[in-house]
């Protein structure tokens, strides 16, 4: 995992996952990010403060390659784009500390990016 794991430097393009700084699931967390890894699409991990929704669109905001995912405490998933409305993203998902979904998360992120057909939940 750290071969795209990375504090964000702002330097390279990456994938942004952004999440609450206390009572998030790791092990969801982690599963995103190997989703990401899977797919060969970098990607760093930022606190921020909201709901899911406001967080993957703040994440798509700053990130280089406009692809950012939220994740909030409840284990709410969202993955967003820069050019769409904060109301309207990609995917929500309500993961319910199921890893496999968490997986799948990460890997249609990264094919958003790589404009690759998404993987079905």
């Amino acid at each position: 995992m750290s071969s795209v794991y990375a504090r964000w430097t702002g330097e390279r393009p990456a994938v942004v996952l952004m999440c609450p700084g206390r009572n998030v699931s790791e092990a969801l967390k982690r599963e995103i990010l190997l989703g990401l890894e899977e797919e060969g699409v970098p990607v760093v991990v930022q606190e921020g403060n909201g709901d899911a929704e406001e967080l993957g669109h703040q994440a798509a905001r700053i990130s280089p390659l406009e692809v950012g995912i939220g994740l909030d405490s409840q284990g709410k998933a969202v993955i967003h784009h820069r050019k769409l409305r904060r109301h309207q993203p990609v995917f929500t998902v309500h993961l319910n500390l199921r890893p496999e979904a968490a997986r799948i998360v990460g890997t249609n992120a990264a094919r958003l990016v790589k404009v690759v057909p998404f993987k079905t939940m």
